[in-house]
């Protein structure tokens, strides 16, 4: 299991730049969002849609970063490798609702119990989250890689990195 942080771009900044609403709370980024030069160059991931509808039936508001004109395209996945959306948590969301972290680790670290339990040997995953912290109001990333088991285990460390 190895869990690395560094920092982020701006996501408020980027979303503005790529002619996306600005993320509050929790929100899905599309792939590419650091480095597109033009909102046509993001992509949900495959599961995307599919997270945004499990997280809604556990409580959660979740949001598809995309331009208003248009949806953005789901590439056809051609390979056995999950690709996660990466998450951004925003810094009022500690203080709104402080169980929203652990409430979404449960439910990634579920879907993806179920949806590995048949491949052998089980395979690792990578969880990537951009926080926005509360006290210098900065961005890290954090990339998660290891078993679905420890994903439980993050809580702590995104909420402590949020408050930085």
């Amino acid at each position: 299991m190895s869990v690395s942080v560094v920092d982020s771009p701006d996501v408020r900044v980027r979303a503005q730049d790529l002619g996306l609403p600005s993320p509050e709370g929790l929100a899905f980024l599309p792939r590419h969002w650091e480095t597109a030069k033009s909102s046509q160059e993001l992509q949900h991931e495959p599961d995307t849609s599919t997270l945004r509808k499990l997280f809604h039936e556990a409580g959660l508001t979740i949001k598809q970063l995309q331009p208003a004109d248009r949806l953005l395209p789901t590439p056809a996945q051609k390979s056995v490798d999950w690709l996660p959306p990466i998450i951004f948590v925003g810094g009022m969301l500690a203080t709104q609702n402080p169980y929203a972290i652990q409430l979404a680790l449960n439910v990634l670290g579920t879907y993806l119990a179920d949806l590995l339990r048949t491949r052998r040997p089980i395979p690792q995953v990578q969880l990537t989250f951009v926080l926005e912290t509360t006290r210098t109001r900065s961005y890290k990333k954090l990339t998660y890689e290891g078993p679905v088991s420890g994903i439980k285990d993050l809580a702590t460390q995104l909420r402590e990195l949020q408050h930085d």
